[in-house]
């Protein structure tokens, strides 16, 4: 049934009071500094909950692998498109000797932990791969690996992501991003990281 004039003004009026009503509120709620304090608050958590929601998200596996796949094509591309010969691709560093059963044990319990200059500061990253801090051939060679995510291992962070977690520097350079003396400054010696690391693993002794 269509709303008389009269009833449609009556309605709009309610309308109106009851946004006046909310503007008042929030009017009231704004000049409380407990309440504005308490708004900035929330938002920073939600700020620093994305952040750390990203930075998982770029630390993970998948995330790695589309940006391979998207590597591997655009190699595929230019070499379909060159004539010239190209050299084989030297691989980076070698695996070295095969671990001991003690070697081994201890490689177990360090993989067990989450990333060790991330857990210095705070954060949690447990998707990690074991960082050898001796190379791979000396004695004890493997039992000197410490946990580190991608982003502390050798994968620079995003820029706007490192700004914000200024530690993030991967111990092998990429690019100019990170290398052994920008991250032992940002996160401590990685022998001190290794110490830690044995001590959290329920490690008896570090081996010199």
């Amino acid at each position: 049934m269509e709303l008389t004039q009269e009833a449609r003004e009556k309605l709009f009026a309610r309308q109106r009071a009851a946004v006046e009503r909310q503007r008042a509120r929030n009017e009231e709620k704004l000049a409380d500094p407990e309440y504005r304090q308490k708004q900035v608050d929330k938002a920073r958590e939600a700020q620093e909950r994305q952040r750390e929601k990203r930075l998982l998200q770029l630390q993970s596996p998948e995330y790695w692998e589309k940006r391979r796949e998207i590597i591997a094509r655009k190699r595929s591309t230019v070499l379909n498109t060159s004539t010239k010969p190209r050299k084989a691709i030297k691989s980076r560093g070698n695996k070295g000797r095969t671990p001991t059963a003690a070697e081994r044990r201890i490689m177990d319990k360090l993989g067990a932990l989450p990333c060790i200059a991330c857990l210095i500061h705070g954060k949690v990253s447990p998707l990690i791969s074991l960082h050898h801090i001796d190379g791979r051939t000396a004695p004890d060679a493997h039992a000197h690996v410490l946990p580190l995510c991608n982003f502390h291992h050798q994968h620079a962070a995003p820029a706007d992501i490192r700004e914000q977690y200024p530690w993030l520097l991967p111990v092998h350079a990429d690019g100019n991003v990170g290398g052994p003396a920008e991250f032992e400054k940002a996160n401590g010696t990685q022998r001190d990281l290794l110490a830690e690391a044995y001590r959290r693993a329920g490690i008896e002794r570090l081996k010199n």
